[in-house]
């Protein structure tokens, strides 16, 4: 903890620094006590006036910071004056005619734009009618660090489609904050400003705006830029008529099987005709038909014996499975002497189905 040096204006002595408390006021390891102790000479009984300043050490530009005066014993009015020397001159913080004998005061002031990091010197002048201090010293001044996130409902829109963004401000604790931007705007692939919001303030941190594309815009990467007092702010999104892909469904198996194979492995595989695995799930039915249907009362189960599966397609895009021949009793006659596979291909988010026999 440091004492402030105080002139000897006005019948004062130096200062001398008190005990404090640390449960007193509650602050970061960045913040700084600053304490000064006042001394009236004279031959008078009161009690000695005192004061102390509570400020943090690390100011941030832009930003509303709050400074701690506590007053106790004076004996006269005095103007108390907070101001901040750095490389842009000298500004007032604080100015306040204080009355009181006895004051616990906290005030917010408001540190400026600082373009990079630079040290400033802060002096707190207190001035009565007999009664003059003044106390000087360092602070970090640092530039605004706020985050600001640009934010689309989804990367791609076809033509015609409403645009949904919003622009997100928090501050160097990630919590809400309160900016006015200047100018956003939407950009086209060209570089052409195709539409356009001018001070756009964040409600709650958030501002929520929506740009609506033309049927017939230009395809291609649009962004949303949001213009800042330290800079731009940019995020891309894409305008493209989407055709849904085509893919193809093969099956695999082998071209013989015999009575004494006892599984046979099926293997089907659904790409897109660009060569990519199709995401989604397969149905797949195994079946061996009678020669001819004994009952047509009892539908598919008397024209076939079937084995069917449901899976989900793997990375690659395939699913696997080895299915047991037991079930279609192949040294038994009255049925087709062959398998029939059929696959069922049913792609994810689509819900597009192909099928493959």
């Amino acid at each position: 903890h440091d004492a402030l040096p105080i002139s000897t204006q006005g019948g004062l002595l130096g200062a001398a620094s008190l005990p404090l408390d640390s449960t007193m006021w509650k602050t970061s390891l960045s913040g700084l006590w600053l304490l000064l102790s006042l001394v009236h000479v004279g031959a008078s009984s009161s009690p000695e006036p005192q004061y102390m300043l509570l400020i943090p050490t690390i100011l941030h530009g832009h930003h509303t910071e709050k400074a701690c005066v506590h007053l106790t014993h004076l004996n006269e009015s005095i103007t108390l004056t907070l101001s901040m020397e750095y490389m842009q001159g000298t500004i007032i913080l604080i100015q306040k005619h204080v009355t009181e004998k006895d004051l616990d005061l906290c005030l917010d002031f408001k540190i400026p734009e600082i373009s990079s990091s630079t040290v400033g010197t802060l002096t707190l002048h207190g001035k009565g009618v007999t009664l003059e201090f003044r106390g000087r010293n360092l602070v970090l001044l640092k530039p605004s660090q706020n985050l600001v996130f640009v934010q689309t409902d989804k990367p791609v829109y076809n033509p015609g489609q409403e645009v949904l963004f919003r622009v997100v401000a928090l501050d160097d604790d990630f919590r809400p904050l309160q900016e006015k931007f200047p100018v956003i705007y939407i950009q086209d692939p060209l570089g052409n400003r195709v539409g356009q919001w001018r001070d756009v303030e964040t409600g709650g941190g958030i501002a929520e705006l929506s740009f609506p594309l033309a049927n017939e815009p230009l395809q291609g990467t649009y962004k949303v830029v949001v213009q800042r007092v330290l800079g731009l702010r940019e995020h891309p999104f894409t305008v493209m008529e989407h055709v849904l892909p085509k893919f193809e469904v093969t099956v695999n198996m082998p071209k013989t099987i015999t009575i004494l194979d006892e599984k046979v492995q099926v293997t089907v595989c659904a790409r897109y005709t660009y060569g990519k695995p199709v995401p989604g799930k397969m149905k797949l039915s195994v079946c061996r038909n009678y020669e001819s249907s004994y009952n047509l009362c009892y539908g598919k189960e008397s024209e076939a014996v079937c084995e069917e599966f449901s899976e989900v397609m793997n990375q690659n895009g395939c699913v696997s499975k080895e299915v047991a021949t037991k079930i279609f009793q192949l040294k038994r006659a009255g049925y087709q002497n062959k398998i029939l596979v059929t696959a069922k291909m049913v792609e994810q988010g689509t819900e597009v189905e192909i099928g493959r026999a």
